[in-house]
């Protein structure tokens, strides 16, 4: 009995060992088959190392038929012509897109005309076919083009519809695009240019190229494709890459920052405008990363911050900003269900290659608070807000305001304001308007500031709102109240009289995506199962 206990301890000894020896071996294999089958970028076609191909003298070209012409080999599918349905709404009228949903909106330089990407997909099991059109609506006018513009087959559509951005534009009717085209066995990541007058797609660089090898593994996908404000680069966040900047002239390709071709929990990016952009794996850090997307540079003006920084830009992008704190003691952060806002000491303003131009700022041993509101150009002013930490009988934290302040770039002197409740009689080209966010519990918690700098005097409203469209040139302001759903309009020289314009409440839109045009239009799309629709209104 004893030798049968001893050879059945032997054998479970054994088959353990074997078993261990097995796992070993298949997690050994399996690292380095994600080794051999994790994504990488193939270089463009024809370019030289640490470049992109520029299409020299490109000719227009129908993508659909591009497909079926170059590539028979692939399983064809014919979407058809894109079916849009016209009708009456109150106050305007509506364009539902059947089986298709918008991915992109854009509204034109001009601000006569929206631009939306529109996505097609067929599914069979051994693969899918994407096809995007762009659809342009001129409400005004009531004019329509839709022209396909991407055409791709794949295993899944998830890569071709994520990688297809609306860029920017480069003239009134020239919008770039990226998009995925198969060529051969590789897919194609490349921009082109839609015009809109012409109805017609020319291809304006190849970024990189990619061949599907098996596994289970994601193909690449672009997060982010910015046209810069110059015109002459692009800028480009992807899977693969990470942060690149490309030169439309040269193909030249410069990565920005290592280590950004994933998508990390808590990190900061962030793109104001076409000029720059602001990376940080840590909101508040002072190792904050500022990107200038024209020259494809990566500065770090905080560095030298020994507390908090919150950077940003105006409204209009004409000049950069950081509040800041002294210490990095945690009273400094207003948190609530994961939202923090920065009671910082002081801003600091700079030049958007970092030099340093302003400091405003209140002592170290000040209880009170100072941050950034807004900015005027043509007074060479900041507008300022200074406030105490709060909490409400919600045990929410807010910015309880004690005054409103300008300061003067030039010789740094800030200067107090009076508040008035009426503001009457004021001339709409001596207000600025300033905003800021006063508490951490909803995104529409913020305080507006009305600020005529003639009479040096400020009036203070609380809309419930982040999207103001501003037109001072006609004294017009509209904005949409997110509460009570409603679209509200006022005025600069009158910004205590409201006038409820438009109530959406019974849409139910599930974005915050508005688009203000020309002519008193808002533009506005529903996500559907059977298709999405596009809202136009006009609001005076």
């Amino acid at each position: 009995m004893r030798n049968w206990v001893k050879n059945m301890n032997y054998y479970v000894w054994l088959l353990l060992g074997i078993g261990l020896l097995a796992a070993l071996f298949y997690s050994m294999y399996a690292i380095r088959l994600h080794e051999v089958y994790r994504p990488v970028a193939i270089n463009a076609a024809n370019a030289p190392q640490d470049h992109a191909k520029v299409f020299v003298s490109p000719v227009p070209y129908d993508v659909v038929e591009d497909y079926k012409t170059k590539y028979p080999e692939l399983p064809q599918y014919d979407f058809g012509a894109l079916n849009t349905v016209k009708s009456k709404v109150n106050r305007g009228f509506l364009l539902t897109v059947k089986q298709a949903h918008v991915i992109g909106q854009l509204s034109a330089p001009d601000s006569k005309r929206m631009v939306y990407l529109v996505r097609r997909e067929h599914k069979q099991d051994d693969g899918a076919w994407t096809q995007t059109d762009i659809v342009t609506m001129e409400p005004q006018s009531g004019q329509m083009v839709q022209q396909p513009v991407g055409f791709a087959y794949g295993r899944t559509v998830e890569p071709f519809s994520e990688s297809t951005k609306l860029c920017g534009f480069l003239s009134d009717h020239e919008v770039v695009y990226t998009t995925v085209v198969n060529a051969d066995q590789e897919w194609v990541y490349q921009a082109n240019v839609f015009d809109l007058e012409r109805k017609t797609v020319t291809p304006l660089i190849e970024l990189f190229r990619y061949e599907p090898l098996g596994g289970s593994w994601n193909p690449p996908v672009l997060y982010h494709a910015v046209l810069t404000s110059d015109n002459k680069h692009l800028f480009v966040r992807d899977s693969i890459g990470g942060m690149t900047h490309y030169s439309l002239s040269t193909g030249a390709k410069k990565q920005l920052i290592n280590g950004t071709q994933e998508v990390r929990p808590g990190e900061r990016f962030e793109l104001p405008n076409s000029s720059l952009a602001i990376y940080g794996l840590n909101r508040y850090q002072s190792d904050m990363s500022w990107i200038d997307l024209n020259e494809g540079a990566v500065r770090q003006p905080f560095a030298a911050e020994q507390g908090f920084i919150d950077p940003g830009t105006d409204a209009k992008g004409k000049v950069m900003y950081y509040n800041f704190t002294y210490d990095r003691a945690p009273e400094h952060l207003m948190s609530f269900d994961n939202r923090t806002l920065l009671a910082s000491s002081g801003v600091q303003l700079a030049d958007f290659q970092g030099k340093k131009l302003q400091r405003f700022a209140l002592s170290k041993e000040s209880k009170e608070c100072l941050e950034f509101g807004g900015y005027s150009e043509s007074k060479n002013s900041v507008l300022l807000h200074k406030y105490v930490t709060a909490v409400n009988s919600k045990g929410q934290p807010y910015k309880k305001t004690l005054q409103w302040l300008t300061g003067d770039i030039a010789t740094g002197a800030m200067s107090e304001l009076s508040r008035v409740d009426v503001p009457d009689g004021w001339d709409r080209s001596e207000v600025v308007f300033g905003t800021i966010s006063t508490s951490p519990s909803t995104s529409a918690s913020e305080e507006q500031v009305f600020v005529n700098f003639a009479d040096r005097l400020y009036y203070m409203s609380h809309w419930k709102t982040r999207q103001v469209a501003l037109k001072q040139e006609d004294d017009v302001i509209t904005f949409v109240d997110e509460p009570s759903k409603r679209v509200f309009v006022s005025s600069f020289t009158r910004p205590d009289l409201l006038v409820a314009a438009f109530s959406y409440k019974k849409y139910n839109w599930d974005n915050p995506e508005f688009g203000w045009l020309s002519g008193g239009w808002m533009a506005r799309h529903q996500t559907l199962p059977e298709g999405d629709k596009l809202f136009f209104f006009q609001i005076n």
